[in-house]
Order: structure tokens, then sequence, then C-alpha cells
């Protein structure tokens, strides 16, 4: 079975995937694939710590790095009010993703032979096809204990890829989706070799991007199947800090950097990030205090200029200068009890608003607790008609940015300190 879809859609997605290809795409290389390495989900303990913050939005666990793949693995939680079991069959389901997630134009069912199933996808773009070709495994399971199903890509022109759903009964109308990602795209094409900047950063970022997309997605279809409406307010309100308490959340801290997402129907309303800093209190505080560094930690290859000193704080300009999708503006530092504060001025993310705060750990480490809302749209015309009007799309790319700037600032900490 091959489902196409409308051509308007499919005219925004050709955007869409090229823009991933061009911001996201890493340097081409030899590798273990990905595929055969076991991706982890959160754990019974792990998921009683994370369920009171899914009741605001999707949590993001960008696991560190991993030896046996080289490639960074994440992991995202979502409360879908929705059956278990259906769900469940809406994953299990390709031939039904171009209808909910925009980063496929089609899907061809190649076969199907017991709980496996093959089939082919499709990205078209204006001057040249993305195709590849996944495998599902569908293993059995209940209400009771929840359903998994477990997706393989050994080529194609994204690279090979794994992904790893979850989903547990939390009552027999809702349920916790856990999805488990690892992508490497090093070397899956032409496109990507030439446009790629290298990194495991950036194939962290493609991954987040795309992980929300098909959880976002999956979540909606789920919901709007479900006969569930959610209601939305008109007014998100002020920047406030979120009830996110760093010594709880330490468990999690010790295999990667976390992000949440607060949403308000479709729109993102504040998106948090709480992560170890690798080197002592005054270390990471003065990285934080520092316009230049903290410019240079808003996305990778960025560059930061003090401009004037005020009451008000200090004015900074920061830009990142790459072909297309460069950007450049005006940001203002200030500190107000202990917590940092930048605000945009003028130019990209002109609207933006940094929170940040940090907590002593024992054995001379620090966590470094962010809060921050602003627009990925307030940034390059491309990147605009690349989000266009998939929202999805935007809160992955905030997700993937927001872990970017706490991964910056602790690089730059430990530097300081010599580690």
């Amino acid at each position: 079975m091959k489902i196409h879809r409308a051509a308007g859609v499919q005219s925004r997605m050709r955007l869409f995937a090229f823009g991933l290809v061009l911001l996201f795409a890493g340097r081409g290389g030899a590798q273990e694939s990905v595929v055969d390495v076991p991706l982890e989900g959160f754990d019974a303990a792990e998921r009683a710590l994370i369920a009171p913050h899914l009741e605001r939005g999707p949590v993001l666990l960008a696991r560190y790095y991993d030896e046996r793949s080289d490639m960074p693995a994440v992991v995202l939680a979502a409360m879908v009010e929705a059956p278990p079991a259906d769900v469940a069959a809406v994953i299990a389901r390709p031939e039904g993703y171009p209808d909910f997630m925009p980063a496929l134009d089609s899907v061809e069912v190649e076969s199907r032979q017991g709980a496996q199933l093959a089939y082919r996808w499709t990205w078209q773009l204006a001057l040249f096809t993305l195709v590849g070709r996944n495998v599902m495994t569908t293993y059995p399971g209940n209400a009771r204990r929840g359903y998994r199903v477990d997706v393989q890509s050994h080529d194609g022109d994204l690279g090979a890829s794994r992904f790893l759903w979850r989903v547990y009964p939390v009552s027999a109308t809702r349920s916790m989706v856990v999805l488990a990602a690892r992508a490497d795209m090093r070397g899956a094409n032409y496109v990507a070799e030439q446009l790629s900047s290298g990194g495991r950063s950036v194939q962290r970022s493609m991954t987040i991007a795309m992980s929300t997309v098909m959880l976002l997605g999956t979540k909606r279809e789920s919901e709007r199947a479900a006969g569930y409406v959610a209601h939305a307010t008109a007014d998100a309100g002020e920047l406030t800090r979120p009830p996110i308490d760093p010594v709880r959340m330490r468990p999690l801290l010790e295999d990667g950097d976390l992000v949440f997402l607060d949403l308000d129907g479709d729109a993102l309303t504040r998106v948090s990030a709480l992560a170890r800093s690798g080197a002592p209190l005054e270390a990471t505080a003065a990285v934080m205090r520092d316009p230049e560094e903290f410019g240079r930690s808003l996305i990778s290859g960025s560059s930061a200029t003090v401009l004037e000193t005020t009451d008000e704080g200090v004015l900074f300009e920061w830009g990142i200068p790459l072909p297309l999708v460069g950007v450049e503006g005006q940001m203002r530092l200030s500190e107000t009890g202990g917590e940092v504060r930048v605000d945009g001025v003028s130019g990209s993310l002109r609207s933006g608003q940094w929170r940040f705060t940090t907590h002593d750990y024992p054995g001379s480490d620090t966590v470094v607790f962010g809060y921050a809302r602003y627009d990925m749209a307030e940034t390059s015309r491309l990147v605009r008609r690349i989000i266009g009007q998939d929202a999805d799309f935007s809160h992955g790319l905030a997700a993937a940015t927001q872990v970017m700037v706490v991964r910056s600032l602790r690089n730059r900490a430990m530097r300081r300190v010599g580690r």
C-alpha cells in the first residue's frame, strides 16, 4: 500500500527535509552501525520521576557519549490521552504516517511476515529524492504491561537509525509513550556530505528534531482517534520558573541532559534544561555571567562581542556566520537575585528570554538549571520557511538548541578548570 500527501503539504515538507539536511547533517565516515546497538528508554523509577512533568509536556533525555555506537541516543516521553492498545496500533501502522508525520511524503509497505513489516519511505525534494527502507518489529503486549515496537534502518539517504517505541498504560484511557532513538547520517548521501559541518552534536540535533515530530505526531493522531480535544489557553503569561527540583532529577542527570517542553495546545510556552556542568560552582557561574561566553554557547559555531555595559546590564552582539541560515542579533545579560537573565533586544531571537541558575552538587560538580521562551521563526527566512506551520519541528529544534546551550556551557566551564 502506498500513501501520498497532498501537493501543498509535499511542497512544504520538501523545504523541511532540505532544511534538516542543511542544518543538521554530519560529516561522513566509517562507523559501526547504530542499528545493532541496543536502545534503552526510561525504566519504572525514571518514569515515576518524570511523570508529574509530563502533565505540562514532553520530557527529553539527551544521553551522553556512547562508545558502543559513537553516536548519542535520545529518549523522549509524553502523556497521551488515548488507550494504550490504540496508541500502539497507530505506531504499528506506518502506512498512515504521512497523515500526521510531516517528515514523510509517502510510505509503501513492501512485505509483512508475522511480527515484522518492511516499508519504504520517500521525501520528494525539488532537485532530488530522499528514500529509505525500514523494518518494523511489533512485540506481543497487553494493557497491563504495555507494548513495544522496534524500527530499524540499515541504509538509505538519511543513514542508519534505530527507534524503540514503548507504550505504558497509565489508565484504561491514558498512556505514557516513550521513544528512544539513535541515528547516524554520516556519509548518507552526497548532499549531507557536502553540507555537513561535523560533530556528534549536529547528529543529536537531527535525532531530537525527528523524534519530536514522530512523538508529537503520534500523540496528536492517537488523541484525535480517541475523541480527546485539548483546550489551550489564550495567553501564555509571563515566563516563570518551572517546578523542577534539580536534586530529585539527579538520577537521570547521571545519564545525560534533561529538557522539559511545556505545551499549551500546539504552542510551546517554555523550554527548560537541566544539566551537570562537570565543574565547580564558581567556574560554572563565571561562564554563565560572561556575555561573550553565553553568546558563543547559543548554537554551535556562534560568536559574541560585548558592545556596552549599563545599569540595565551588558549589551552584546552575537551571530552565526553560516550560508543561507546565518543569523545575528543583540542581547542583554543581567543578574538578579543570583539568576542570570538574557533577553533579546534586536535581530534574530529578538523576543527570546533565557534564565539560568546554578546548584551545587557534591563532588565539585554543579547543575545548570535554565528555562527560556523564544521563537525559532525569529531567525532566517529559510528557517521560517522550513518551519512553516509545523509546530512539532519547531519544538524539536527548540529542544535541540537548549541541549546545545547547556553542553556548550559545560564544555567552557570544564576548560576553565582544565578538565
